[in-house]
């Protein structure tokens, strides 16, 4: 009996091997699986961190510089989430592995997470190695569906030889200083962010199933850096001795000017989905994804100033940080807008609302040469914020979705 036990058991675990690790598989036409898990949202936590630290660090130095340096190490962790969130698109599976290698990934982004306040100064080797780590196993992760899944190998073998390509660089450019490791750094990620684009034809062939998912997954981002907006007006509301009437407007505006940010996303973007039929749309509507983020936590940085109003700070850096980061959003979006599913019929014809985005944009980045107080410059910005959003619920209030309780 004492010898049996260990055999059934280990009999048992040996029966349900496939069961408890599975193979990634790729997701067919009609797959069903498409709601964000727990796991992903607890995944998405440590971002949240890395994302806090990264608008921290610009907030305490704004100027070009640290704008620089923000987007450089900015790009590495929205490119690790999205690296994931992409596999996990075509080849989750519902087992141990998941967890596993979810948990795995953890790990080095709480690295990039630890380091990247200075990330690119004395902590720049812990941040490029943790970084490198991280993609190390998303490499794997491709490489372990293609190995899996024959049919395709025209897109992970190009995916494992880019990505490896950059994981070398960002090693090396780990253990060196000055020009030479920016230049290294900078040329990995182009490498990665070009890598993609290499198989658009390949893609469209040998991943048939529309997206379920990536969607509901970009607006989860999207929550995470737009809650830096609130941390940044509560921050400078609490960095304040006291409270008075200016200080309760300054918080308000600074309040609005987030809250607007997240009325024209979702108003125009986020609820609608990538066009599947247009394989440009679709990159379109993914990396411009990248740039409508930066903006969001270059204004959340940003906006703590506004609200604190410290008398030792460089105002027109601020200024044009902010008036920046506005235009980078009504830029962005106007990318995204091409990429999506056409509405049927539009509620607002596609050419207007592309032009009154890009204006939007071209207006905030001339803000900053009138030298307006940062109240008035968020009070203008909101104005603008405004204008986009009574347009859309006009036209939806004209359309055939008012009243209906089952769109929004």
């Amino acid at each position: 009996m004492g010898q049996a036990a260990p055999m059934l058991y280990a009999t048992f675990m040996f029966s349900n091997f496939r069961l408890w690790w599975q193979k990634p598989q790729l997701h067919q036409p009609g797959d069903d699986n498409g709601k964000v898990t727990f796991l992903e949202l607890f995944y998405d936590l440590i971002f949240v961190v890395v994302i806090s630290r990264l608008a921290h660090r610009l907030a305490a130095h704004p100027s070009p510089q640290a704008f620089l340096d923000f987007v450089l190490l900015f790009i590495p962790v929205w490119w690790v989430w999205l690296s994931i969130a992409y596999y996990n698109e075509r080849f989750e599976t519902y087992d141990l592995s998941f967890r596993a290698f979810t948990f795995l990934q953890m790990l080095p982004v709480a690295g990039m997470a630890v380091t990247a306040e200075y990330g690119l100064s004395k902590t720049a080797t812990g941040f490029a190695l943790s970084y490198a780590a991280a993609r190390v196993l998303i490499t794997f992760m491709w490489w372990r569906a293609g190995r899996h899944n024959p049919q395709v190998r025209p897109v992970t073998d190009v995916y494992v030889r880019g990505f490896a390509l950059s994981i070398v660089l960002w090693v090396v450019a780990a253990f060196l200083v000055g020009p030479l490791a920016y230049a290294l750094k900078a040329a990995g990620l182009l490498i990665e962010l070009l890598t993609p684009i290499l198989t658009l034809q390949a893609q469209r062939e040998v991943f048939r199933a529309r997206v379920r998912k990536l969607p509901e997954r970009f607006g989860l981002f999207v929550i995470i850096v737009l809650g830096e907006t609130l941390v940044g007006v509560l921050n400078g509301l609490a960095d304040l001795d006291g409270l008075n009437l200016a200080v309760v407007w300054r918080f308000i505006l600074g309040f609005t000017l987030g809250f607007g940010l997240w009325w024209v996303w979702f108003d125009y973007l986020g609820r609608r989905e990538p066009d599947s039929l247009d394989r440009w749309g679709f990159l379109r509507w993914t990396y411009g994804h990248l740039p409508l983020v930066i903006g969001i936590t270059v204004i959340g940085a940003m906006v703590e100033h506004g609200v604190a109003l410290e008398e030792d700070l460089n105002l027109a850096a601020v200024r044009w940080l902010m008036a920046g980061g506005f235009a980078l959003f009504y830029l962005a979006c106007a990318v995204i807008e091409t990429g999506l599913e056409p509405e049927k019929p539009p509620m607002i014809p596609p050419r207007l609302l592309i032009a009154l985005r890009l204006g939007t944009a071209a207006v905030a980045l001339l803000l900053p040469l009138l030298a307006l107080p940062l109240t008035g410059l968020m009070a203008v910005l909101i104005g603008l914020h405004l204008l986009h959003a009574g347009l859309g619920v006009r036209a939806w209030f004209a359309s055939s979705n008012a009243g209906r309780v089952d769109v929004h």
